[in-house]
């Protein structure tokens, strides 16, 4: 079967140019690296790393729904999701930069200094913003503090992402996400101790911030890389790019933030603390696919730029996106009320199981739909990203705000799966017609059947021989679940066994069964 499709170059170039001119100056030692990167191996070592952030992340969570409840974790979240959607200039910048220092021939510290300063300049415009708006901000998010916690958030996430992608496009994806884990750390720990102190909410925004610029300074120590000025023809090659990643980006985060958004407008500040703790356990579903798709957008670029296919590593990638988001989804139909209640306290007793439930299956269509975006603009399409990303928003906020103002909470989770569904739908189109056809392998089969034996495992375990009543239960009852669904995978995959030899190479081969 062919690599590519004889279409990628001449849609490619129609987007945003040849990716092979470039500045004159010196050359990266890291060109090559990004053509033959190892995605099994980055997808391993960044796994490390990303379940290090679920972990913290989720610990987190539990922390601040149980010291602060739902109200009080509901406008912490806010803030961030207001933020995350004002970040897209510098986070579709950063994304920019990532793509082209990971091509060949480029002078790198150039680039850098490039974000740095289109950053810089942005978080001035913000300032100027919120000064004119800060009567009606301060309105919706309910305070000054929190109101001006969403400047804080911009600068210091706007800084990390230039930086740390940057770091990750010169050829070190995996040690860019242990950048990550450090700054999870970071920001958990500044968190609580803010929280000790009684800053309540707006702590954990002055936390965050604080953590986060850390982290930035870390990763340009750790690139070993100095911005210098950028020539105008760096930012001309950003703005080449950028032009559609950043719409793109905002219409990305627009998306994301909505839920958030729409929920506190439309029922309040608490049901978007369930809507948090909700999406918090479904975060696991996605720590896997992150780590492939972060490999596969560097290598799908540097394959790209030399003129190499890229369709087998798409093949290979989405095989495995869903491993861990499958058992999530079927264990969350199995016992999604006590998850709420044991990991997050009596608080979140009433809030409804399928609150849970639909953000598993959303998870579920977005790690399936991540790697089919992502070599999308990999391959120097931003424009048709872009097309894609503000369809699925436009079929979803009218859907988000009609179900929303009928059902509340679960309507808008009904509205982002469906159009998360139809999102992945879609990717499939375009990878029929530019990357040799529909991406569906016999791997993801193999994983929903092990899925369907686990939860008639733990129907079993909780319908007839235990009750899930303390954190101990629970763990047992994770734990024989997630015993069963690999069992269960090492048996009927065969691709699943040959894979993990090759992944990892220490453990002993197990028999190849037709």
């Amino acid at each position: 079967m062919s690599d590519g499709d004889p279409g990628d170059e001449v849609a490619s170039s129609n987007d945003s140019g040849s990716s092979h001119d470039d500045n004159s100056g010196s050359t990266d030692d890291s060109d090559s690296e990004t053509v033959s990167l190892s995605i099994g191996r980055e997808t391993l070592v960044a796994l490390g790393a990303k379940g290090l952030n679920a972990v913290l992340g989720f610990g987190g969570v539990v922390i601040f729904a149980n010291e602060l409840g739902d109200v009080g974790l509901g406008e912490y979240r806010t803030v961030l999701a207001a933020a995350f959607v004002l970040t897209q200039v510098p986070g579709g910048t950063a994304t920019a930069v990532k793509k082209r220092v990971s091509e060949v021939d480029v002078d790198v510290p150039q680039y850098l200094g490039a974000g740095l300063l289109i950053h810089l300049v942005f978080s001035v415009l913000v300032a100027l913003g919120f000064l004119v708006m800060q009567g009606p901000a301060v309105e919706y998010f309910g305070s000054i503090e929190l109101a001006g916690g969403v400047i804080l958030v911009v600068l210091s996430l706007g800084l990390f992402n230039i930086t740390n992608r940057f770091y990750a496009g010169i050829g070190y994806p995996a040690l860019s996400s242990w950048i990550d884990s450090a700054r999870s750390v970071l920001t958990v720990g500044f968190q609580v101790a803010f929280l000790l102190l009684g800053m309540e909410a707006f702590g954990l925004v002055v936390g965050f911030f604080v953590g986060t610029v850390l982290s930035a300074v870390l990763s340009v120590a750790v690139a070993g890389e100095l911005p210098t000025r950028p020539t105008r023809r760096t930012f001309e090659r950003i703005y080449d790019f950028a032009r559609w990643v950043i719409p793109a980006s905002f219409v990305s985060n627009a998306y994301s933030s909505a839920d958030v958004l729409l929920i506190r407008w439309l029922v309040g500040p608490g049901p978007v603390g369930v809507y948090t703790v909700a999406n918090q356990l479904a975060q696991p579903a996605v720590l896997f696919s992150s780590s492939i798709t972060d490999a596969l957008d560097v290598k799908s670029s540097g394959r790209d730029s030399a003129g190499l296919g890229v369709r087998e590593d798409l093949k290979n990638s989405i095989s495995y996106a869903g491993l861990i988001a499958i058992p999530m989804v079927f264990g969350a139909l199995a016992i999604p009320n006590a998850l709420m209640t044991t990991l997050f306290g009596p608080e979140f007793r009433d809030a409804p199981g399928l609150a849970l439930v639909g953000m598993t299956l959303f998870q579920l269509f977005k790690v399936y739909g991540s790697p089919l975006g992502t070599v999308t603009r990999a391959t120097d399409r931003p424009r048709l990203s872009f097309r894609v990303g503000l369809a699925i928003l436009a079929l979803h906020l009218p859907l988000a705000i009609g179900l929303g103002y009928a059902f509340g909470l679960l309507g808008v989770i009904a509205s982002t799966v469906i159009a998360e569904f139809t999102r992945f739908c879609v990717y499939q189109v375009v990878a029929h017609r530019l990357f040799g056809g529909v991406v569906l392998t016999r791997p993801m089969l193999d994983q929903v059947l092990a899925g369907v034996i686990m939860f008639g495992m733990v129907e079993l375990l909780t319908w007839n021989l235990l009750t899930i009543s303390s954190w101990i239960w629970l763990l047992v009852v994770v734990g024989i679940g997630a015993a069963t669904y690999f069992l269960v995978l090492l048996v009927v995959s065969r691709h699943f066994r040959v894979t993990l030899g090759q992944v990892l190479p220490w453990v002993p081969s197990l028999p190849a069964r037709p």
